[in-house]
């Protein structure tokens, strides 16, 4: 294991790092010659905003919008990437890394030739051409995505404890996310898997934002959250069991 990362073998197998276990090649011609085959090609016209008509307001979460009724404005940034299939580490099967701050997650994908993915690039990945609202269609659909668990209260000090063992015992309390690909309708329409549910992503951030890092896509306890709706609560440093991330690189 490279030393950057040996203090991570108190919380995750060393196999998590080697190069096996890589999700199946793209069937389409234009992902397969653009992108290594653990990654899919993402290319949609981005819209800086997008708003959509709610038909289900829940307190302050909407869970349904009225279908292909979207108004899109600000900036369009025509957006090409490659993306990991899935959650690290992009392996078919995998518990998702999660424990990582932004920093050390941003680290992972650097030594891997990657990069973390952009905000938009995230956007554009889940709600594909047409501006969906969540990646699988326009209302909350629990069976689809992991999403639809109950929150359990964490204890902070066993969380933030110097000692590897307690932390990993209540991180494994807390656990309810699955393994990635489990759910074969979660997946986005250009083939990337777990976009929304699961565990919150690390991305870089909007310029507007507090952070240079923020997290999308919520988490197992979160069924409201979709392709919009950043979570910028958060600096850099922060680390939590239910967040994770994905990589990207520029196509070929």
């Amino acid at each position: 294991m490279d030393p950057h990362y040996a203090w991570l073998a108190f919380w995750l197998p060393a196999s998590l790092f080697d190069a096996s276990g890589l999700p199946p090649a793209s069937s389409g011609v234009a992902s397969a010659s653009a992108c290594p085959a653990d990654m899919a090609l993402v290319e949609h016209d981005h819209s800086e905003k997008v708003d959509h008509v709610c038909t289900d307001q829940r307190g302050k979460h909407c869970f349904a919008y009225t279908p292909n009724v979207t108004t899109r404005s600000g900036a369009v940034q025509h957006v090409r990437t490659c993306m990991d299939r899935y959650e690290a580490p992009n392996q078919r099967g995998a518990k998702p890394l999660v424990e990582l701050s932004g920093d050390e997650a941003e680290a992972w994908c650097t030594a891997k030739g990657k990069r973390l993915c952009g905000e938009s690039e995230w956007e554009s990945a889940c709600e594909g051409d047409q501006a969906l609202p969540w990646v699988y269609g326009w209302k909350v659909d629990t069976t689809v995505c992991d999403s639809d668990k109950s929150w359990r209260q964490f204890d902070e000090k066993a969380l933030m404890s110097a000692d590897p063992a307690i932390r990993m015992r209540e991180s494994d309390r807390l656990w309810q996310g699955e393994p990635s690909g489990q759910r074969a309708s979660c997946v986005s329409s250009d083939g990337v898997v777990d976009l929304t549910g699961n565990v919150e992503e690390w991305v870089t951030s909007r310029p507007e934002h507090r952070f240079r890092l923020s997290l999308m896509g919520g988490f197992w306890a979160k069924p409201w959250t979709g392709c919009r709706g950043t979570n910028d609560a958060h600096s850099p440093d922060f680390r939590f069991y239910e967040v994770g991330f994905r990589c990207c690189e520029d196509p070929r």
